[in-house]
């Protein structure tokens, strides 16, 4: 559901509201489903069956949130008093926790909740949105339950795993809507009373975030009450933020302005009416306990509105509003910026249980969710590459002994009726953290260890508001962290580096990307930009020795793009150990055909880029296309297999600037049908198959192309039936009634660009064939996550096509070589984007003194006829890079086939070509 600035109300706007009524957790309650489009309600359930019953869940609430209070309200404390929390009272506080979390989790499997799910699910424009509320409203005869309801962790339903682009949200009222934000977007902020410690300067500094987006933002610091009339009075604003202690008490709530001074909110209605009445939409309260605030701000027609559910804690608060305010500055609309900035809380929940249910919208459904403007005034002053403001900006200075022994000591933003002012200082978060970073790398080498059920979706694509967010060489992060999990300390360690890189101290820099751990803790990210200061610092020390510049694009919110990363990272930390200032540029595509162009623009007007290794899937690689060739920018592919993407008339590449380091669709395909055909294969000559692909996607349908002509002309196979996995008509619940005749099942699933949908259904097929039939699949599934959630059902019954393994002898020298910079394996986007960059760099030696995008190209062409021209490859023993005349790899004509071990790991199969090395 999306507002733009640019039109009144965009294609896609689309809300599901959830009304729980009638019932008790004792007997259960009656739910209605209603789903709007453009604000008119497309679909209306009320058939649904009853909400199971949950009688321990009012309990088990109130457990948790009893030893939450004790650690916050119920603490009589002064200013600046400290309170530690002993070790058993966190253990138990993180126990009710997950005790609670754990029974919604069981709850929400309910049939109930999946027959709601599966009704959601079904509406194609939940898919293409990018972002979707769901909003629960609670009107159940019982006050107690309906609070109770707003607040359990809603975020544990499936339903959020399954669509990234979704947030749940709580509902304020049906009411009339109103425009978009417009340029420039006034803010008021009002300060209240930092008393017990709080360090709102925090909260100021990330408001600068806004101010870089064109925000004109008046703060006032512990304002009088008719100071505050005549603000909301006389003057027009957008956007209403508060920040300090606050509470739900009293009628609507109410706030601490100054040290002894509240303010009930019910005595500002007046002046809140007129606000609104004159544009206010958004409200913005970082302070304790906010639900009756919500309600209140809902009722005088405020459409959104952002508060904490409970208790807060000062680093929290700040923190959310840190991570909100970059996403939401950006152009992520106001629903998926509270997701994502809710979701980053979770590295805090090991010192603060719960840390990630705390964060909530209040929204009208009618409304469209409001984005920041596009045409925003932006400050002259700031250069667009460092328009971000990091974390560490915002981070005070580095602390003397005294205060590091607080560093990480929580200051609660309530207040109590009762003493007014009740909140705890929690120092649990002070507790010793054994090791400086965890990169996860079960995200990163798929091949080593089970990350979590979950990856980040890709919803359909919008105007990005300013691309260059999106583009680094070391000025801003761009890594995804729910991804790349680093903790608070590397965190700041890293962005000390990013700091310096941004205001050109790259001797500094370098010193600071160094004290970073080595080996299996750094990141790709890290790694790329302690490399490009380290260049520009030796071409600063000797200008003789010329910097080349290239980029790597890929979808930095999915496990393919950080492969992508790190492989080109690892070949450019070799260049530059060499003597090779390779300086790489970092875009985020973040696997959206849109987003790709506007990268490949970006990129393309920097002259100096000579080639670009991306993007992860064909349908951005394609679209990227049409704007690279007409700018003579190379772009080398390792993972799009698009049978002829030079000819291709989509992609457009008119200037044949087009080459792979993979295999194309056509050598995939082939690999599968022969493993199924032949007698060290699966046996199964003249197969008959069922297949499943995606016909609204290039490469899926590519690829079933490809599969069809062979398995039927080459090989007499028939393929009995096959099904389209963006059809919302089909059906997963069960398997197609055909596959029982079938030798074998095909599952061709797109790369997950835009959305997750024909990905899942591939998943649920799996679980539903139980192991019985094999299947094939495409390289789509060689994920770790796909073995997650399918478990046994793939041993030895999946089998896949690709490029590289490091179990295959011509590779075991580069396996090595990743265990040593990475810690673990890796997988063939890795392998075949370090192919990539070693291609450029034998071009950028062949060309000599005169490198520029033509010699790039030249020198790349050439190999198809010059053997002598072609680099060597490291990744694969033996082999050489060359390029024949459609762009495609020619030492590639035949794949290993994987499938899966007993111990849920991609294996070789055996008897294959490229057989594991013996010991």
């Amino acid at each position: 559901m999306v507002l733009s600035s640019s039109k009144p109300y965009p294609h896609e706007n689309v809300t599901v509201v959830l009304e729980i009524s009638h019932g008790s957790f004792d007997a259960g309650f009656s739910m209605k489903l209603r789903i709007l489009e453009d604000g008119v309600t497309v679909r209306e359930d009320d058939d649904l069956p009853n909400i199971p019953a949950a009688p321990e869940m009012p309990q088990l609430y109130r457990d948790w949130q009893n030893i939450s209070l004790e650690n916050s309200r119920k603490l009589q404390a002064v200013p600046a008093q400290v309170t530690n929390v002993d070790m058993a009272t966190l253990e138990t506080w993180k126990h009710r926790a997950e005790e609670l979390e754990t029974f919604c989790r069981v709850w929400f499997k309910n049939n109930t909740f999946n027959s709601l799910r599966d009704r959601i699910l079904a509406n194609t424009r939940i898919h293409n949105d990018q972002s979707i509320p769901i909003i629960i409203r609670c009107q159940t005869e019982n006050d107690d339950q309906n609070e109770i309801l707003r607040r359990i962790p809603w975020h544990t339903w499936d339903l959020f795993t399954r669509l990234k682009n979704a947030e749940f949200a709580l509902f304020t009222g049906f009411r009339k809507r109103v425009p978009a934000l417009e340029a420039p977007v006034k803010v008021l902020a009002i300060f209240g009373s930092s008393q017990g410690g709080l360090q709102l300067e925090e909260d100021e500094a990330a408001l600068e975030l806004l101010k870089q987006r064109g925000a004109e933002i008046t703060k006032k610091f512990e304002p009088d009450e008719d100071t505050l009339s005549h603000l909301l009075f006389d003057q027009e604003w957008q956007i209403l933020f508060f920040a300090g202690h606050s509470s739900s008490e009293g009628v609507g709530g109410q706030i601490q302005i100054s040290e002894g001074k509240f303010i009930p909110l019910h005595t500002l209605r007046q002046r809140l009416t007129s606000a609104v009445t004159k544009g206010l939409k958004l409200a913005i309260f970082n302070s304790c306990d906010g639900l009756k605030i919500a309600d209140f701000l809902g009722q005088l027609n405020i459409p959104a509105v952002i508060v904490m559910r409970e208790p807060v804690p000062d680093r929290i608060a700040y923190q959310f509003l840190l991570y909100f305010l970059r996403e939401f500055s950006q152009g992520t609309p106001l629903c998926l910026a509270v997701r994502k900035a809710r979701d980053r809380l979770e590295a805090l929940q090991g010192k603060f249980p719960a840390a990630t249910w705390l964060p909530v919208a209040g929204l009208n459904p009618n409304q469209p969710e409001f984005v920041w403007p596009d045409n925003t005034k932006h400050d002259p002053s700031i250069e667009p590459d460092k328009s971000i403001v990091t974390e560490q900006t915002i981070l005070p200075p580095q602390p003397t002994p005294q205060r590091k022994e607080l560093a990480f000591l929580l200051r609660w933003r309530s207040i109590s009726l009762r003493l007014r002012i009740m909140f705890g200082l929690v120092a649990f978060l002070g507790l010793a953290i054994p090791t400086l970073v965890k990169i996860n790398q079960c995200q990163l080498f798929s091949s080593t260890c089970t990350p979590p059920d979950s990856i980040s979706t890709n919803p359909s694509p919008k105007p990005v508001v300013n691309i260059s967010n999106f583009i680094s060489s070391g000025e801003k992060m761009l890594i995804d962290n729910s991804l790349v999990k680093l903790n608070e300390q590397y965190l700041s360690l890293k962005e000390i580096g990013i700091k310096a890189f941004s205001e050109g101290k790259f001797a500094d820099a370098v010193n600071s990307f160094e004290e970073l751990p080595s080996r299996v803790t750094k990141d790709p990210e890290s790694l790329i930009y302690r490399n490009n200061a380290f260049a520009y610092l030796r071409h600063t020390n000797n200008p003789n020795l010329p910097i080349y510049k290239i980029a790597v694009a890929a979808p930095l919110n999915d496990n393919a793009g950080f492969d992508m990363l790190a492989g080109v990272a690892q070949a450019q930390d070799i260049a530059v150990k060499q003597g090779i200032n390779l300086q790489v540029v970092i875009a985020n595509d973040q696997n959206q055909p849109s987003q790709s162009q506007q990268i490949a623009q970006k990129l393309s007007e920097d002259k100096k880029i000579l080639a670009v290794v991306g993007h992860f899937t064909s349908p951005n690689t394609c679209a990227a296309l049409k704007i690279y060739s007409p700018n003579e920018l190379v772009v080398i592919s390792p993972t799009s297999t698009l049978v002829n993407m030079r000819t291709d008339p989509d992609c457009g590449d008119i200037n044949k600037v087009f080459f792979r380091t993979t295999s194309s669709s056509r050598i995939e395909a082939r690999s599968l049908v022969e493993y199924l055909v032949k007698p060290d294969g699966l046996n199964k000559p003249q197969p008959k198959v069922v297949v499943f692909y995606n016909s609204q996607e290039l490469f899926s349908r590519d690829l079933f192309a490809q599969f069809n002509d062979i398995v039927t002309n080459e090989f007499n196979g028939r393929i009995i039936s096959s099904f389209d996995l963006s059809d919302p008509k089909f059906d997963t619940s069960q398997l197609p009634p055909q596959v029982k005749d079938a030798d074998a099942l095909v599952l061709l699933p797109d790369g997950r660009t835009n959305n997750n949908t024909a990905w899942d259904k591939a998943i649920d097929i799996i679980k539903l064939n139980r192991g019985e039939k094999p299947i094939l699949g495409a390289n789509t599934l060689y994920l770790q996550e796909a073995i997650n959630k399918t478990q046994n059902a793939t041993v030895n019954r999946l089998f896949i096509a690709d490029d590289w393994h490091p179990k295959q002898c011509s590779a075991a020298a580069f396996a090595q070589q990743i265990r040593q910079y990475w810690g673990g394996d890796l997988n063939g986007r890795m392998a075949l984007s370090f192919d990539a960059v070693t291609a450029i760099l034998k071009a950028i030696e062949l060309s000599g003194t005169s490198v520029n995008r033509q010699q790039i190209k030249e020198k790349l062409a050439q190999t198809a006829n010059k053997p002598e021209t072609a680099a060597s490859s490291t990744t694969i023993k033996g082999l050489k890079i060359s390029f024949d005349s459609r762009g495609d790899r020619k030492e590639l004509t035949q794949q290993p086939i994987f499938t899966v071990n007993k111990n849920l790991k991609f294996d070789l199969v055996k008897d294959t070509e490229n057989a594991p090395c013996q010991n």
